[in-house]
């Protein structure tokens, strides 16, 4: 775990926001500097202080609207966050392919020793639909296999702009309609409970999923938008840099992951405009307390509250989006978040 200087960060924070989010330094004002320390909230807790430090350690980014560059950042950000823990998997991991009508998805299959047969779990990383892979979420899907005795099957769905929506939400789909068809071949039970799970953009294809797939038994929904009226409070709330969110960044991987023209009111798209919210499974909320789209899960439990499904939020707090995947920055907070899903899934029957 790094050791916080909190001098170190307050100076480390600017050179960081100037170099790696994408907004103009400019628009921000001369006193910058002053600005972050100035406005620096409270309630970022000392893992995220640390988080803030570690980027600033990183490699910048000397051209934003470069995709490969950001997804190399994204890369990097994750192998050194969680260096330490990767490879410490103690169960058996298995890589194949899931052959569809359009292409072959790679899927990365996590076993733990002593694995319940019960229940599987197909999870879909975060990236903004544009970045991320099975790669930078190895640690946390491990940690969650190890911690709920279960299969998790993480899933390389393609990415945009060169796979736009709905390409990335189909190749997910066709990936869990093949597990759920062939559950047996993967280590569980014919009768095995079946659930999704993912974060930020996997959350959002996780819910997505659900929306118009059968036989889904359970979800797990860490931080993902699922609104794109975009009228959530958090979002204005929640524009610094220091969230490591901006409006600016928001846009450009919009850009990137839907084509201009695609009806965002599609509850494919914009899941609370569902219209048979009750036929949803029960669901799981885990929420970072600091980050734009966080309203989206509250408004979306309200939803699921009115139709009586049965479902959880867990807050944690003083942390920033992208957190769950930085086990080896955010040990406290992963922790109590995996917690949340073990004991969500050990309700499950």
């Amino acid at each position: 775990m790094l050791v916080l200087n909190h001098d170190d960060v307050e100076r480390e924070i600017s050179g960081f926001l100037q170099r790696n989010i994408p907004i103009s330094v400019e628009s921000v004002g001369e006193s910058f500097d002053k600005r972050i320390k100035r406005e620096r909230d409270p309630r970022l807790s000392d893992e995220t202080l640390a988080f803030h430090q570690f980027v600033a350690t990183l490699q910048p980014l000397s051209d934003i609207s470069s995709m490969d560059l950001m997804r190399k950042f994204c890369e990097d950000l994750h192998a050194k966050a969680n260096e330490k823990l990767i490879g410490t998997f103690k169960g058996n991991l298995q890589e194949k392919h899931v052959v569809t009508n359009s292409t072959d998805i790679p899927i990365s299959i996590y076993t733990p020793v002593n694995t319940n047969k019960d229940k599987l779990v197909i999870y879909f990383h975060g990236g903004g639909w544009t970045s991320g892979s099975r790669r930078t979420h190895q640690t946390i899907v491990n940690l969650l296999a190890d911690a709920t005795k279960t299969i998790w099957i993480s899933v390389e769905y393609r990415l945009g702009p060169e796979h736009k929506y709905p390409i990335w939400l189909d190749d997910s789909c066709d990936v869990t309609q093949h597990i759920i068809e062939n559950k047996e071949s993967y280590g569980v039970d014919q009768t095995a409970k079946i659930g999704v799970a993912g974060d930020s953009a996997g959350a959002h294809i996780s819910a997505s999923i659900c929306q118009t797939m059968k036989n889904i038994d359970f979800q797990i929904l860490i931080y993902g938008s699922y609104d794109f009226t975009f009228v959530a409070p958090s979002l204005k709330e929640f524009t610094e840099p220091q969230y490591f969110s901006s409006p600016p960044m928001l846009d450009w991987i919009l850009k990137n992951a839907f084509d201009d023209g695609v009806d965002m009111n599609d509850p494919r798209i914009s899941v609370f405009l569902n219209k048979s919210p009750e036929k949803l499974p029960p669901t799981l909320f885990i929420v970072a307390e600091l980050d734009p789209f966080r309203d989206d899960s509250y408004a979306y439990k309200k939803i699921l509250d009115k139709a009586g499904v049965k479902n959880k939020l867990v807050l944690i707090k003083g942390v920033v989006h992208a957190f769950f995947g930085l086990p080896g920055i955010y040990p406290k907070a992963c922790a109590e978040a995996v917690d949340a899903v073990r004991e969500f899934m050990a309700s499950i029957s």
